[in-house]
């Protein structure tokens, strides 16, 4: 890299790094006690700003999917999601739920309350225990504030970038990439794994049957357990590779959960 394009870089490094000492020093930095996770937590994103992000993404995922035209299904979601609302940790929120027309068996959260449900999942749903909990999967993600934190996490790693492009270090944020990209994965592992037991909670405070998770990841098994994940040149796709736990790890943290143990062969299946 030319001399010219280290010192903009170097430039660029310690602005942000003003911009994140000011927001710390200015108390932009907000602490609160985050009833799901149980932590204190520190973050630069206030409920109100949340908010209005899903809302602007929400509002594109319905400009750009259509949404199902039966609205008895979108009432039976929609009362569904609110019993899982009304006990989840995050209350302050006002939850919304529809039913998009795609039949990849699917779901996703948005931060600040948006859940959509695939009409594909929906089908392969049997009854409003195995829906519910699906729901109560996504409410968990989002009282979590799972996609906050990675968001931030993210934002912590373009910093440290820029200091080390700044150090004349430059080759050092190839191997940073890398390694954040490795621990992004595998928090968002361990937040498929959290937002499980969440819903295990959340089921049973809202008067569904929570082992109706089992039954539903039983379906996801059957449905995807003999596809291999493959990467572009053919090569088997390892777990630290994946954005979601294999079926397996999440079936294991779902019976601690009910039970306060798994059974033998689950620990067996479940890969380490």
């Amino acid at each position: 890299m030319a001399a010219s394009g280290i010192k903009i870089q170097a430039r660029r490094a310690s602005r942000w790094g003003v911009l994140f000492g000011g927001l710390a020093a200015a108390g932009c930095v907000g602490s609160s006690f985050n009833l799901a996770t149980q932590e204190q937590e520190y973050t630069i994103t206030s409920t109100e700003k949340e908010v209005e992000v899903g809302r602007k993404v929400a509002r594109q995922v319905m400009d750009e999917m259509a949404v199902v035209a039966d609205e008895p299904l979108q009432r039976r979601v929609r009362e569904i999601g609110q019993r899982i609302a009304a006990v989840c940790d995050r209350r302050e929120l006002v939850y919304q739920f529809a039913v998009i027309a795609d039949d990849d068996v699917n779901a996703f959260s948005l931060p600040g309350g948006y859940v959509f449900l695939n009409d594909g999942l929906v089908k392969k749903t049997a009854n409003d225990d195995e829906l519910a909990g699906v729901v109560a999967h996504e409410v968990a993600h989002i009282a979590a504030r799972h996609a906050v934190k990675r968001y931030e996490s993210s934002l912590g790693l373009q910093i440290v970038q820029l200091a080390s492009l700044a150090a004349r270090r430059g080759a050092a944020t190839g191997g940073l990439s890398v390694a954040a990209r490795a621990a992004q994965l595998a928090y968002a592992r361990q937040d498929e794994l959290e937002a499980d037991r969440l819903a295990v909670k959340y089921l049973r405070a809202a008067g569904f049957d929570p082992k109706a998770i089992l039954t539903f990841l039983e379906k996801l098994h059957d449905l995807h357990g003999d596809k291999a994940q493959y990467l572009p040149r053919g090569v088997v796709r390892p777990q630290y590779a994946m954005t979601h736990p294999f079926v397996p790890e999440r079936t294991l943290a779902v019976k601690e959960a009910l039970y306060g143990v798994a059974d033998y062969i689950d620990y067996l299946n479940s890969p380490e």
